[in-house]
């Protein structure tokens, strides 16, 4: 048949045609080459008539407009609807095939540009398209009067495609084919939900594109646009041939009925036929057009029905596979409820999705906000937290769906769940301008750089284990990731013009050898291509290296760009930027085209951006995933696949190069504003938070167990009731011991770790009382009558005394036996002065304090000579006081810092005084350190064979007395309870007594014989026995108080968290910060 008369028949019939009915038809899709409008076209009939003919009778849809252009072809038999993908509004579309209708109903929007796989599963009523751009397949429910606002989609299959193409679907054997002309070009086959997935065809493939089923044969037909060749295997993988090899023939789409084979051909518009047994050629139609998608619309290739679906009655998706049959399933977004047919909205956020920070906010859009309608949307819809809390820095775990983030207004680092409702909680605290998260998903370390104090550093999410890894060399380090496989941590500094990388320990620090780099700013890692990303806002331009083979390109430029925070998700770069083009924009990488911004130029300060999707984060295989390397606290992966283990600020690596202990030189500062417990390393200057998640009111008083490593500290405005409480230095073990009066204001705390007790001055009470730290539930007062203000207290465990401070009326020190006796006035002040603080030097048997109305440190022999002035200041307000060696650390109310002076100075003035760590604090109250050669060591009264039913408390001389518990009366050698009110002491919280033990003080010495002679010399042997026995004992606790340990309590898993912030969105309930929204639409598509 003559080609040319085909072309011109072709073209009158067209454009004399109607629209395409409902019944058998050829269709394809095609836009004009030119100008024009594109059409989806049919021939209508049976092919075994008008094919021998040649006698066509032609219809055709035409576009509204020539902005639209059809792609993918689809259709329902009997629901009498033709589905297309329109590309300049990036949506699926549908028509029903009656009454010459021209009402679309638009399936979904949010697709790129070239859908050119569409396949409708009749049976389960499901609709399935493939995205070459954003790579993956949907499935989307078909439902009766559905709109884009109700359609409900799933995500069937989203890794490793690389640019798919064709689809197909065979309901009866519950089998989705699909073409991937990528990379690695194949064919592949997963059931109906994207599961059992495998690869059919691989070999010699290049652009493998349309493809479509035949029933009755049971195969698979496809053409490769490079090959120039129309294809079959069956559905295994066999019984492959080459049915069509035409030279130049750039076949698109192609389709099946009987005996023939129906293909679209691009570079010259043909639509060609052809036998598909033989490969003989039928037809060549010239369409003047270019043809995209086709397919036979035909009853017989829908075999089957719905109705077990529809009996079913689900909710959203029914999908009726083959072996299982029908099952209801929910769309993503959704979670299915107990009846397995509802679905209600999930509450765990959507993956893959772009979030962002902008200061006042943190904010998300769906992964392809580049094509999503933007009707409705604004700003405040999008933004999830809005506390407007200075937010930087982003990062994210995938797997724990957890969010991380920095916090500039609160100087911290929060992590919050993505799920509808959960509280964020603080991780770290203390923090300079962290500009830069990362996460290591494989050893669970969060890694961020920080601009104000200049250095890198590392911790467990929990906040635990904080260490500085670089901290030379600075001047604005940014944009920081990691490679978990390489053992690599990359950043970039644009204070220095460099992006650089180490070990995960900070070891073989390098700069990238780069030539073409101004103003680096955020980061972005390819693990699977291992090739690194930066935003240059200085060139303008978005930068990527490859890792292995040292070489830089420019992705993408644009001159109106400031680049700062960037993303990569699949073929689209995401960025941020700021000014008047503040917001988040989008490009696509291939074609170099920019997409769209959504911009808020008044509203916050668009800063980072990450694309929060769990497979950005597969499962690598790293050193130390086994059981975090076998490390006490860090694992750091090293170049070579190795790693070491790492601790955290206030440890050191043990012997043993795995264990932690505690390191021997910090203090512990209470910061009641930032309401968190800083650890201060001495040597270093490294500042940590202890137990970041416990939500602190207003910690005050602080006290140190050096044996268990526990530290103490006060809660004097926690809303459930104030407390003493304690954790485990490493931030684990947390609990309460002791629960407050609703009036009580605990200042003071004072811990004797020999004895193991726990001392406290209670101002709001005025009493001064002792807990047993071992048995808890076990209090004494001491001391309540004639106390005005008392604030700071101090120890000495060998000699059985307290000292307190009053900063009352009367300002003044007072001394007395630690069971209360032999009070005395120790030191009066004269004139206005606020005592504060209290420390005793065990060494030189001196007692320091601070008086922060006099501006002074003064000192005084515990005999109660020599008074000195250590040091005298204009301008400052003292509150805590420690020793570590020969230094004094003072915390300081007026410059919020901490300070220190060697302990022998006198009459000193600013100049000695010397602030050490960073300038990191607000309100610094009670402070406690540890230091070995400091910790007092030896025996007291309470060291020896007798037991207290309830507390033994040392006095002078190494005498000592049993107490009981406030509320009870001792009886003979037992603690009565006499207040129905008092505390109950279980048993196990009671000292199990081995012989009865008066209250009268005892001593060591003999008292006295009887006149009997027998009586005497019995006596006097029960005392020689006894004695020998207190003199072993004394002799072994001095040796055992010597070798102080540093020994770790197990977690109990207990650790409180601190809820302070609640996601806000989609909470209606909760007050929201009104943004502005606009819209920079970069669509030059779009139609009128």
């Amino acid at each position: 048949m003559d080609i040319l008369l085909c072309f011109l028949n072709f073209l009158l019939i067209l454009e004399r045609g109607y629209a395409v009915r409902h019944r058998t038809n050829l269709v394809w899709s095609m836009s004009p080459l030119v100008n024009g409008r594109a059409r989806i076209v049919g021939i209508e009939g049976d092919p075994n008539q008008w094919i021998p003919s040649g006698n066509v009778t032609v219809r055709h849809i035409s576009a509204p407009h020539s902005a639209w252009q059809f792609r993918g072809l689809a259709f329902h038999y009997k629901h009498k609807m033709l589905y297309w993908s329109e590309k300049s509004k990036h949506r699926i579309q549908g028509l029903m095939l009656v009454n010459r209708s021209t009402s679309t109903q638009t399936i979904f929007t949010g697709t790129s540009k070239t859908i050119d796989g569409l396949a409708v599963d009749w049976v389960s009523n499901n609709l399935y398209s493939v995205d070459p751009k954003y790579n993956w397949i949907m499935m989307i429910a078909l439902k009766e009067n559905m709109t884009e606002n109700t359609a409900v989609y799933k995500l069937v299959v989203k890794t490793d495609l690389d640019n798919p193409h064709g689809l197909a679907v065979h309901p009866q054997k519950g089998y989705l084919f699909w073409s991937d002309w990528g990379f690695y070009p194949k064919i592949e086959v997963s059931d109906l939900l994207g599961l059992n997935r495998r690869t059919i065809v691989s070999d010699n493939m290049l652009t493998p594109r349309g493809i479509t089923i035949d029933y009755k044969e049971k195969l698979l037909y496809w053409v490769d646009s490079q090959k120039n060749t129309i294809e079959s295997v069956q559905f295994n993988g066999n019984s492959r041939r080459i049915i069509v090899s035409h030279a130049g023939a750039k076949f698109f789409g192609v389709a099946v009925f009987e005996k023939y084979i129906f293909a679209t051909e691009q570079l010259d518009g043909h639509l060609r036929i052809y036998d598909k047994n033989t490969g003989k050629g039928y037809i060549n139609y010239q369409l003047g057009y270019i043809p995209y998608d086709i397919m036979m619309y035909d009853e017989e290739s829908q075999a089957g029905n719905s109705s077990e679906c529809d009996e079913l009655n689900c909710d959203q998706i029914c999908v009726n596979l083959p072996l299982s049959g029908p099952r209801c399933y929910c769309g993503d977004g959704y979670e299915m409820q107990e009846d397995q047919k509802t679905c209600e909205e999930a509450k765990l956020f959507l993956q893959p999705a772009h979030i962002y920070a902008i200061r006042d906010a943190i904010c998300q859009y769906p992964a392809n906000f580049g094509h999503m309608s933007l009707k409705n949307i604004t700003l405040d819809k999008q933004c999830f937290i809005k506390t407007r809390k200075g937010f930087m820095a982003l990062a994210y775990d995938g797997d724990q769906r957890t969010l991380f983030y920095s916090e500039n207004v609160t100087k911290s680092i929060s992590k919050v769940q993505l799920k509808r409702g959960e509280y964020t909680k603080s991780i770290i605290k203390g923090i300079g301008e962290v500009k830069g998260l990362a996460f290591d998903w494989m050893t669970k370390n969060l890694y961020w750089t920080d601009s104000k104090y200049q250095w890198i550093m590392v911790a467990r999410p929990d906040g635990r284990f904080q260490k500085k890894l670089i901290n030379e060399n600075l001047v604005d380090p940014v944009g920081i990731v990691v490679h978990p496989k390489r053992g690599e941590l990359y950043w970039s500094d644009p204070g220095r013009h460099v992006v650089e990388v180490s070990a995960l320990n900070g070891g073989g620090r390098r700069n990238l050898v780069v030539t073409n780099i101004d103003h680096p700013n955020h980061l972005y890692l390819d693990f699977t291509s291992d090739v690194l990303y930066w935003a240059d806002s200085g060139l303008n331009q978005v930068v990527s290296y490859d890792l292995d083979l040292d070489v830089t390109s420019v992705v993408y430029k644009h001159q109106s760009a400031r680049f700062y925070g960037i993303s990569l998700f699949q073929d689209y770069l995401v960025w941020t930027d700021q000014n008047d083009m503040n917001g988040i924009h989008i490009a696509d990488i291939q074609t170099q085209n920019k997409v769209r911004g959504i911009l808020h130029p008044q509203t916050g300060e668009a800063l980072d951006v990450i694309a929060y999707d769990v497979i950005n984060q597969p499962v690598l295989d790293v050193t130390c995933s086994d059981n975090n390397g076998y490390c006490d606290q860090l694992c750091l992966g090293l170049y070579n696949e190795s790693y070491v283990c790492a601790c955290g600020t206030g440890f050191q690596l043990d012997k043993d190069l795995q264990s932690c202990l505690a390191r021997d030189n910090f203090v512990i500062a209470a910061d009641s504003y930032q309401k968190q417990l800083y650890q201060v390393d001495l040597s270093t200057g490294d500042v940590h938070v202890i137990a970041p998640e416990i939500a602190h009111n207003r910690p005050i008083a602080v006290a140190f167990d050096p044996i268990r490593n526990m530290l103490y500290w006060t809660e004097n405005d926690r809303a459930e009731g104030k407390v003493i409480q304690r954790v485990n230095v490493e931030g684990r073990s947390s609990e309460i011991i002791k629960a407050l009066s609703e009036d009580s204001v605990v200042d003071g705390l004072a811990l004797d770790h020999i004895n193991r007790l726990l001392f406290y001055t209670d101002t709001g009470l005025d009493r001064i009382q002792v807990v047993s730290i071992d048995n808890y539930q076990i209090c004494k007062t001491v001391v309540k009558d004639k106390l005005d203000e008392p604030r700071a207290i101090a120890i000495h465990p060998l000699k059985g005394k307290i000292f307190w401070s009053d900063w009352g009326n009367e300002p003044k020190i007072e001394s007395a036996n630690m069971d209360g006796t032999e009070r005395r006035l120790f030191l009066s002040m004269s004139g206005i002065a606020w005592p504060n603080g209290l420390i005793i030097d065990y060494e030189d048997n001196v007692l320091y304090w601070v008086d922060a109305k006099q501006n002074t440190i003064e000192s005084i022999s515990i005999d109660g000579t020599d008074r000195r002035i250590v040091v005298h200041e204009t301008d400052v307000h003292y509150f805590g006081i420690t020793l570590v060696g020969n230094q004094l650390i003072l915390s300081d109310w007026k410059s919020n810092s901490l300070k220190t002076i060697n302990k022998s100075t006198r009459n000193g003035g600013s100049t000695q005084v010397k602030p050490i760590g960073p300038a990191a604090f607000s309100r610094l109250n009670g402070l406690t350190s540890y230091d070995s050669t400091s910790v007092i060591k030896g025996a007291s009264g309470c060291t020896g064979v007798f037991t207290c039913d309830h507390i033994c408390i040392p006095l002078p001389r190494l005498r000592f007395i049993c107490a009981c518990a406030d509320g009870y009366q001792e009886q003979g050698s037992a603690c009565i309870k006499t207040d129905p009110n008092a505390t109950s002491i279980d048993a196990r919280a009671k000292h199990n007594p081995k012989s009865s033990a008066s209250s009268k003080y005892i001593t060591y010495s003999n008292t006295g014989l009887s006149k009997g002679g027998v009586i005497a010399i019995a006596v006097v042997c029960v005392v020689a026995f006894i004695i020998t026995i207190i003199a072993a004992m004394f002799l072994f606790t001095r040796w055992r108080s010597g070798r102080v340990r540093h020994e770790r309590l197990v977690d109990s898993g207990n650790n409180q968290v601190d809820n302070f912030y609640r996601i806000t969105f989609p909470d209606k309930h909760q007050e929201s910060v009104s943004f502005d929204s606009g819209i920079d639409q970069y669509d030059q598509n779009q139609s009128s």
